[in-house]
């Protein structure tokens, strides 16, 4: 038997076994249908309970087909169940009326029930008991927003989390054996509840000593676990569940430990105090991981294998300062072969069309606690990188050195000296075409040189960093030095941004996240390379491809004479009248986004969006023309959550009347011709929807025209792995 065909059977029987009936007068359930349902929705009411229907797909169908089987005793549970749901959410005054079983046929149910919800109980009052000595402003502060409040249904699950979030406030304030009770007295008749909180504060403590757990063989010395933890957990102070997690997180941020446990030890009722006890397990110090993946968009697609190798002991520390330990070496490899614009453009030899491999060999080295300052760490990297682009591809070396301040463990500010170099190879089109100061690099050989200090600070309160549900994150980033274009020219340059999240529903199904950037790139006569200009486009405006948001430059396409096509020896021709652009970057950059995410299981995730950016040419300042240079998306996102981080499609559609069209400038060639006429790309995705026609270009001379964002057409899609931001 082959392994298809084997593979078929055990999944037909493996079907077959689950929907068998378990005994042989067993009734199949046809329909279950609830009837007085109103407030609380019968999909809602139907999770609660473990009878179901049969689905409508046939049972033989594998993976989709279900059958689903009658039990009288599961039944009613089911029954005690949906009245309990209903107490649960409010409704005590809720009855079953009757519940309906019929056979349309031998063997088969149909189910149904009635029931009334009568009106729900609201809360009538709120009493605190326990709080009365303490100060009147710690009082408000601890019954301020919870989630019961006066005149709302009473539900359960908020009376849970009232308790929950009252204890954990008043611990907050080093009442570390608080304990809080509560009782409802429920009207089901009236339908009003009265609630009395009652909370034990008992003592106030302050920390104690700091315990670090031994482990035998462990490399790191339990002081200098406890070290890195104290400015949280400092002697005296009052005792706090935040401070032991962000001492936690602070220990954790070694990224030594294999997992970390800062835990309150039984409290001293002679000393009021509490030890704290860190549970630090070492994961081991040498790592490697490989993979591989692809991404892209409809202009440029790679796929790529990764390795990635982390010595977390290497032993040179000692050379920094003698209180330093444990060095980190991380060796990442990147090995691709990316294809512009796509794979089929390069099979069928398309002009502009290119391939080839791209790569990165990217070194960086990090000692901690450097000067004896357990807040400091040194760190350099050397980066090895090739890459293929639209308007340029090129091998570059760029290195950096620097120290890492973290005060806190959610703010870092990392002072750096970058040395960077690039050798550019661009197109024929644009070398043979446009002089060399439209790229900004000298033009023999083209290599651009770039020398700076930068300062870069970021404030992450995010829940989490590769999926975020609650908090916010802002960064700066500036950037000073000098850089070789025709002239040695100095720049300076200034990236905020910032990044906000808010979530609701239940168990925070809906994210809301927001985020906003801008950037400007100072120059004498505003002359930069073009490895230092912004671009946009991609994850970070997805209105547009990867890149393409930005002052662009038209250019001829070359193809082979007409009059000797498929002949050897044919020369190559520029063709002026059929022109195309590329990206040549710009001064000025105004990103934002508005995304709602909608977790619908486990696994996937939903989204829409609303993208706006501009890339100009000048700095951003009050001459900027937002009306013709800003362009605004909108789309529709699916994720699949992985370990690594969201597997994320984007499907963005730029309104058309927003912004004009981008700006192209048109240089001429070297035979004193201009691009005649640039070809726009009309269509959504492959082409298709736009209503022009694919072989009429309607923008002649350079000047686009036609819609918002032209010459790039209306829509884009994006694939990648991790979240948008």
């Amino acid at each position: 038997m082959s392994p298809r065909a084997l593979l078929i059977v055990l999944t037909l029987g493996g079907s077959a076994c689950v929907t068998a009936p378990p005994t042989p007068d067993a009734r199949e359930i046809d329909s279950f249908d609830i009837e007085g349902e109103k407030k609380l929705t019968e999909s809602a009411i139907k999770e609660k309970v473990l009878t179901a229907e049969s689905s409508w797909v046939p049972h033989w169908v594998p993976g989709l087909g279900r059958r689903e089987w009658f039990d009288p005793n599961t039944w009613q549970a089911d029954l005690r169940r949906i009245q309990r749901f209903y107490e649960a959410n409010g409704y005590y005054q809720a009855r079953i009326l009757e519940d309906v079983i019929t056979e349309p046929q031998p063997l088969h149910v149909r189910l149904l029930v009635r029931l009334k919800e009568g009106e729900p109980a609201k809360i009538n009052t709120i009493e605190f008991l326990g709080l009365e000595l303490l100060p009147n402003d710690q009082q408000a502060a601890l019954t301020a927003d919870l989630p019961v409040q006066s005149g709302q249904i009473f539900l359960e699950e908020d009376w849970l989390k009232t308790k929950a979030m009252l204890g954990l406030r008043i611990r907050e304030l080093g009442y570390a054996e608080a304990q809080v009770t509560g009782e409802a007295l429920v009207d089901a008749e009236g339908a009003r509840v009265d609630l009395a909180l009652t909370v034990a504060t008992g003592p106030r403590y302050n920390f104690g000593t700091t315990f670090v757990v031994p482990y035998p063989g462990a490399r790191l010395p339990a002081k200098y676990i406890a070290e890195v933890a104290a400015p949280d957990l400092v002697s005296g102070t009052p005792f706090s569940e935040e401070a032991m997690s962000k001492a936690q997180a602070r220990v954790l941020q070694m990224g030594i430990f294999a997992g970390v446990r800062v835990n309150r030890g039984l409290p001293d009722r002679k000393l009021l105090t509490v030890p704290v006890i860190i549970d630090a397990r070492e994961a081991p110090f040498h790592s490697i991981r490989i993979g591989g993946g692809i991404g892209g968009d409809l202009i440029r697609q790679e796929a790529r294998a990764i390795f990635e190798y982390t010595n977390r002991d290497l032993g040179f520390s000692r050379l920094f300062s003698n209180d330093s330990r444990l060095d980190r070496l991380t060796i990442k490899a990147k090995l691709g072969i990316a294809f512009l614009p796509n794979i089929v453009d390069v099979i069928r030899a398309a002009p502009l069309a290119n391939w080839g491999p791209t790569g990165r060999l990217y070194a960086e080295y990090e000692v901690p606690r450097v000067f004896n300052q357990r807040t400091v760490s040194f760190q350099g990297s050397i980066d090895l990188l090739r890459t293929l682009d639209n308007s340029y591809n090129y091998e570059a070396l760029e290195t950096k050195i620097g120290l890492i301040w973290r005060p806190r463990v959610d703010l870092s500010i990392f002072p750096s000296l970058n040395a960077n170099g690039f050798l550019l190879h661009t197109p024929l089109e644009l070398r043979e075409t446009v002089p060399s100061g439209a790229v900004g690099c000298p033009q023999f050989p083209r290599v651009c040189l770039v020398g700076y200090g930068q300062i870069t600070a970021e404030f992450d309160k995010r829940d989490n960093k590769l999926e975020p549900k609650e908090g916010f994150y802002v960064a700066l980033d500036l950037a000073s030095g000098v850089s070789s274009t025709q002239q040695l020219r100095p720049f300076f340059k200034v990236t905020p941004e910032a990044r906000g999240y808010v979530s609701f529903g239940k168990d925070k199904q809906f994210t809301v996240a927001m985020r906003l950037k801008a950037g400007s790139l100072f120059a004498p006569e505003n002359d930069t390379p073009i490895v230092v200009r912004y671009f946009s486009g991609g994850a970070n405006m997805r209105g547009f491809y990867q890149r393409r948001l930005s002052p662009q430059i038209a250019v001829p396409t070359f193809r082979p004479d007409d009059a000797c096509t498929g002949k050897p020896g044919c020369p190559v021709l520029p063709y002026y009248t059929e022109g195309t652009t590329l990206p040549l970057g710009g001064a000025g950059l105004l990103e934002g986004a508005l995304e709602l995410r909608w977790q619908v299981s486990e696994s996937w995730v939903l989204a829409i969006f609303n993208d706006w950016g501009l890339v100009t040419t000048e700095p951003l300042g009050a001459k900027t023309n937002l009306g013709q240079s800003l362009y605004t998306a909108v789309g529709f996102g699916v994720r699949y959550r992985t370990p690594l981080g969201p597997i994320r499609v984007d499907l963005g559609v730029r309104l058309p009347f927003v912004g004009g069209a981008q700006q192209v400038t048109n240089l001429s060639g070297t035979d004193g011709g201009d691009v005649k006429a640039i070809g726009s790309a009309p269509g959504c995705f492959l082409g298709v929807g736009s209503g022009l026609p694919i072989q009429k270009p309607f923008i002649y001379g350079a000047v686009p025209a036609g819609y918002g964002g032209a010459p790039d057409n209306l829509c884009s899609a994006h694939l990648s792995i991790g979240e948008a931001f």
